[in-house]
């Protein structure tokens, strides 16, 4: 018996969730609402002045990996 109650109540429980869930107005894409997203072809055209990689792994590693005793 009291399987069968605990049952009852799950199915009630889940028939309410589902119900709420259907019926509910919020629209996460019209809440998202932040920042304007980022557009990297812009911000590669507009880049200038950057060290190249080789001037950032002498910057990084003075000694290239070596080292002295």
């Amino acid at each position: 018996m009291r399987k069968v109650s605990l049952f009852g109540i799950v199915i009630t429980m889940m028939i309410a969730g589902f119900g709420v869930w259907a019926n509910s107005s919020h629209s996460a894409v019209n809440a998202a609402i932040g920042p304007p997203p980022i557009d990297p072809f812009s911000l590669m055209a507009h880049a200038k002045d950057l060290p190249t990689q080789e001037e950032l792994n002498l910057k990084m590693w003075p000694d290239n990996g070596v080292v002295r005793y």
